[in-house]
């Protein structure tokens, strides 16, 4: 059995990002796609219908003024956005306490021990005072995660393991996917919401737990609250692929949502744990 440190160096050649990302990447690219197709299928069919001589000219003289409208459009937006990120992040650690050797160290020797075990350098943890069962990173340069008081509160410590190593694994992947184009791996900027994403850092936090129950316990109690969790046999939750087929609602419902359901987490945890990789690291 290897110890901590021949763990971390098998980490740190392993990329245990689940498979499918730039895939669903590229499917969720569809609708812009057809919506530039469509407009430029029509200033073909305007070209062949009144020729390019009288088309082209028309075509230049609305162009500038679309053009403009859309860039102020597009620059408003994104400043809008920085913004309001900015705003949200100064705003969170403005009420927040980071974790330190000295504040919280109970949280701060579980995030020390997450990173260890995913081989990363840990990022600022904040405690924000929230009765919602979440926590997050955000941030572009300086990326941190917060840990809402309401999930503290109905998690263990393994369970909290699992959860702060999810966090820690959006920071080690970062806001960007990976696709291949013409033989090149280009990073391309998450603009859409990643299911595929969501999987690799549950990866993450079992990575970080090592336990799967804890880790299928924190995913019960977002689902159903701590009171509710406690009722359910997480050993059996979701073992059967039949058992989550059978509570599928919507393929399209699911797919544009932000996170993939429960239920496909929770199988998947179980896929990931059954497999070579995680053996291989972890034991």
């Amino acid at each position: 059995m290897p110890d901590a440190s021949t763990t971390v160096q098998m980490a740190q050649h392993i990329d245990f990002r689940a498979d499918g990302e730039a895939a669903e990447y590229m499917k969720k690219l569809v609708i812009p796609v057809v919506i530039v197709t469509l407009l430029v299928t029509l200033i073909v069919y305007a070209i062949w219908t009144y020729g390019i001589s009288f088309f082209i000219p028309r075509l230049l003289a609305s162009s500038f003024l679309i053009a403009g409208m859309m860039i102020g459009a597009i620059a408003i937006l994104i400043i809008i956005k920085l913004y309001t990120r900015w705003m949200f992040l100064n705003q969170v650690v403005s009420r927040s306490i980071m974790v330190t050797e000295t504040n919280l160290p109970n949280i701060h020797r579980i995030v020390m021990k997450a990173a260890d075990r995913l081989a990363m350098t840990p990022a600022g943890v904040y405690v924000a005072q929230d009765p919602q069962i979440n926590a997050y990173a955000l941030g572009v340069f300086r990326k941190i995660i917060v840990l809402n008081t309401g999930l503290i509160d109905v998690a263990g410590e393994e369970e909290l393991i699992f959860i702060i190593g999810h966090e820690l694994s959006h920071v080690k992947y970062g806001w960007s996917v990976p696709v291949k184009m013409l033989g090149i791996t280009l990073p391309l900027p998450l603009l859409f919401s990643s299911q595929r994403r969501e999987y690799t850092c549950d990866r993450g936090g079992l990575l970080a737990s090592r336990s799967l129950n804890a880790s299928v316990m924190v995913l019960a109690k977002l689902a159903v609250g701590k009171r509710l969790a406690d009722m359910i046999d997480i050993d059996r939750l979701y073992r059967d692929r039949k058992d989550v087929q059978r509570d599928r609602i919507s393929r399209l419902t699911e797919f544009i949502a932000s996170h993939p359901p429960i239920r496909d987490r929770v199988y998947q945890l179980r896929q990931y744990y059954e497999s070579g990789q995680y053996r291989e690291l972890t034991q």
